[in-house]
């Protein structure tokens, strides 16, 4: 089954050379998703992984940033829509089974900002390129949430308990010298080279034999299993559950993270003019 590119809003899906490259596309608002936005995430997964014209996909984001996970106004929505909340539960449950499913080689190229979801579809991926001058952070407890999204199964697995431990728990920036240096992603490469590199590492793993390479990411991939079934699931719950129970702490949390953002922007805004 072929991807159909007209199935997708949020995300632009442009299949060329048997790579499937897939950039999130709201370059306006940092590349936030909204509730059926965030769906396209393990949409697009599972269409790779069916469509027998791809071999691999890159992941990347319009503008200045991969992605900043979820718009404000969709986390405020979320302390008082149940139904809303519950279907977040099951999309943050099948991004992650739907990366640990397919055995494709998938490629992330972070070209700026990535938080919340945005990092985790990115981290969940096979081979990870920053560049330089990216930052990273889960995020979830600046906005009064328990790490989902996955933040509790790969941070472990990439970089040890004790410094996952210290950036769920407090929701610091990562740069993207610090990120590699600990093997939280796998190369760091010049800001504006990371697509190009993307497609250089897509195409390596195009040449390699297909059911090997598939067998390998299999295998390893259930060690992500081990952890879905065990941590995951309890954080995935307990985010839900911080949500609803938490809500006056979070619309609290993240009004001071929209705040926060408007001042760097009109900081940034500032500069620009006066350069």
């Amino acid at each position: 089954m072929a991807i159909d590119p007209a199935r997708y809003s949020f995300l632009t899906v442009e299949v060329r050379d048997r790579i499937a490259y897939i950039e999130m596309n709201r370059p306006e608002r940092m590349n936030a998703c909204d509730a059926d936005e965030h769906g396209e995430f393990p949409a697009i997964l599972r269409d790779i992984a069916k469509d027998d014209g791809v071999d691999v996909a890159v992941l990347h984001g319009a503008g200045r940033a991969f992605s900043v996970g979820a718009t404000y106004e969709w986390m405020v929505e979320l302390t008082t829509n149940r139904p809303l909340l519950l279907e977040l539960q099951d999309q943050v449950r099948e991004l992650v089974r739907a990366h640990i499913d397919n055995t494709k080689p998938v490629v992330s190229a972070v070209n700026g900002f990535a938080t919340g979801s945005g990092l985790m579809f990115a981290l969940l991926s096979d081979y990870i390129i920053v560049e330089e001058h990216a930052r990273l952070a889960d995020g979830h407890i600046q906005a009064a949430l328990a790490a989902g999204d996955g933040g509790t199964l790969i941070w472990p697995l990439a970089v040890g308990i004790t410094r996952a431990k210290r950036y769920l728990m407090t929701g610091d920036w990562i740069d993207a010298v610090e990120a590699e240096r600990i093997g939280l992603v796998t190369e760091l490469v010049p800001t504006g080279e990371s697509l190009a590199r993307a497609t250089e590492v897509a195409k390596r793993f195009q040449a390699m034999p297909q059911l090997a390479v598939r067998s390998t990411k299999h295998a390893i991939n259930q060690w992500l299993s081990l952890g879905a079934s065990t941590s995951f699931e309890l954080s995935a719950a307990l985010e839900m559950q911080t949500f609803d129970t938490g809500g006056a702490e979070v619309r609290a949390a993240v009004q001071r993270l929209r705040e926060r953002q408007q001042a760097n922007k009109a900081r940034r805004l500032a500069a620009e003019e006066s350069a």
